[in-house]
């Protein structure tokens, strides 16, 4: 069974720095988040297996064009994939969208 990614489009860095904070927090590992600021990952070396996968901006629409930040997570549950979308609606995502990872 393949897990899904659960990506938050943010207009702001900083607020998906928050996010990436409460997800710790919550005992999400960090192996399984990754930000990406306008096409680059930061914080993730290539050389590095990184679970799940980031989106391509340009494969998620327009409403990623103007994003200045998105927040990928690979949920292991559904019930995950939910709280984890809350949390970046209710912190500031634009927007949420789901993948295969």
């Amino acid at each position: 069974m393949r897990n899904r990614t659960v990506t938050g489009i943010f207009d702001r860095p900083s607020d998906a720095e928050k996010v990436k904070e409460k997800l710790l927090e919550a005992g999400v590992a960090l192996h399984r988040i990754v930000i990406s600021r306008l096409g680059t990952m930061d914080g993730v070396d290539p050389d590095d297996s990184v679970v799940g996968d980031v989106p391509d901006p340009e494969r998620l629409g327009d409403e990623v064009r103007n994003g200045a930040c998105l927040l990928a997570v690979v949920a292991r549950s559904p019930v995950d994939r939910q709280h984890i979308a809350q949390l970046m609606r209710r912190l500031g995502a634009r927007e949420t969208v789901e993948s295969r990872a």
